[in-house]
């Protein structure tokens, strides 16, 4: 939601920001002969400046647009493949991105309708696994038009590592089975590497595809939503980064 450069500047956050780099330079002026007290402020105000540009809906955008390459395309496919992003376990809601993907793929299937559809993955829970996300996921596809008898779920996998291995072990399911893929636009690139190893077709569907919006003044003002989603950003490429090292 846009809001107003004036009231973008009452973000706890700029305030903090701008009360932190204040007091770091004024302490940096205080301490000219104390050469280590003025190494840990300039270390400090270089996190400052960093953690600054990282709330930068700017810098976020570009951070979403480097992970989402070829996150949508189209083709035949035999399975939509849905991984679940979790519930809210005391409201039995899905979660946005969840209830988003959901959307996605009936969307998807509405052009393909020969094609299957599977939910994939358990969520962690204390003490094991639980299975009532993608439970709530297929109630959802069910109630949007997908008749129940071609919706499968895919239970054991926990990570994106694990969701086409527990995919390729259901029954039908071979290395030449098409593969439609529907995640989230940032999510796209890791899901789908991992997809690639073990099938040779995946056609990716991005439940959100980015969109290139005009660049407004808030985008250069830092705030706490830009933080969050930089903050994810970073995560998913940390992620790949794991991934990639693991093999």
């Amino acid at each position: 939601m846009f809001l107003s450069p004036g009231k973008s500047l009452t973000d706890p956050l700029l305030i903090a920001l701008v009360i932190l780099i204040i007091c770091v330079i004024a302490a940096l002026r205080r301490a000219r002969n104390d050469r280590a007290l003025r190494r840990l402020l300039k270390t400090m105000l270089v996190v400052t400046i960093t953690l600054w540009l990282l709330s930068l809906h700017v810098v976020t955008f570009g951070l979403v647009q480097s992970l989402t390459s070829g996150t949508v395309a189209d083709g035949d496919v035999d399975v939509i493949v849905v991984p679940s992003s979790g519930s809210i376990r005391e409201l039995e809601i899905l979660t946005a991105t969840s209830s988003n993907r959901v959307s996605a793929a009936v969307a998807w299937w509405n052009h393909h309708p020969n094609a299957r559809m599977i939910m994939c993955g358990a969520d962690t829970v204390p003490g094991g696994t639980s299975t009532r996300s993608i439970e709530i996921m297929r109630t959802r596809a069910i109630t949007l038009g997908i008749p129940a008898s071609i919706i499968a779920l895919e239970t054991r996998s926990t990570n994106t590592r694990e969701h086409p291995i527990g995919v390729r072990e259901l029954p039908g399911i071979t290395r030449a089975t098409r593969i439609g893929l529907v995640t989230s636009s940032w999510h796209m690139r890791r899901t789908r590497r991992e997809f690639e190893k073990h099938f040779d077709r995946v056609i990716p569907r991005a439940d959100d595809p980015p969109a290139i919006l005009p660049l407004l003044v808030n985008d250069f003002i830092p705030s706490t939503t830009a933080l969050r989603d930089s903050t994810r950003m970073l995560h998913e490429w940390i992620g790949l980064a794991w991934y990639a090292l693991r093999g």
